[in-house]
């Protein structure tokens, strides 16, 4: 019997993957202070040589990626639908950002639309990445919190 090894598609800097990096995630609906400390973790590390993973949700996320893009280290995506699926919507400008400057990452296939069920498979990814992980305001029962389970493993 054969066994399939799942794919991962790349698009942007794909060298970025090789390069050390902190995953920071967190929640959607993320206060005011949580946001502006993802930010500026993720522009901090960034500045101090460590890539930002994140998986390009809006709230934590959105906020970690935006500040790694400040810094030289970067930041890479991991998306739970296709690499060339803009999803939320309003993430489309730091989409296209990201792909020019940093790194996005799925298992999809390209031109899937995102479901609920492939993103625990998008948090076990970035806590692959990752040495380690920050998790900034997450819910008791949150992708973030099952992404730190994934690091913690």
């Amino acid at each position: 019997m054969c066994r399939r090894q799942p794919d991962l598609w790349a698009r942007g800097r794909v060298w970025r993957a090789a390069s050390a990096a902190v995953g920071v995630v967190g929640a959607r609906d993320a206060s005011a202070i949580g946001l502006r400390m993802a930010h500026s973790m993720a522009a901090e590390l960034g500045e101090a040589g460590w890539v930002t993973v994140s998986g390009l949700a809006r709230g934590v996320d959105a906020a970690a990626h935006e500040g790694a893009l400040t810094a030289p280290a970067g930041t890479i995506a991991v998306v739970a639908g296709g690499v060339d699926v803009v999803y939320p919507p309003e993430n489309a400008d730091l989409t296209a950002r990201i792909a020019d400057q940093g790194l996005i990452l799925s298992e999809a296939p390209m031109g899937l639309e995102p479901q609920g069920r492939h993103f625990p498979r998008r948090n076990r990814i970035i806590s692959g990445l990752s040495r380690a992980l920050v998790v900034i305001e997450a819910a008791q029962r949150s992708g973030s919190l099952l992404t730190a389970d994934f690091a913690l493993e």
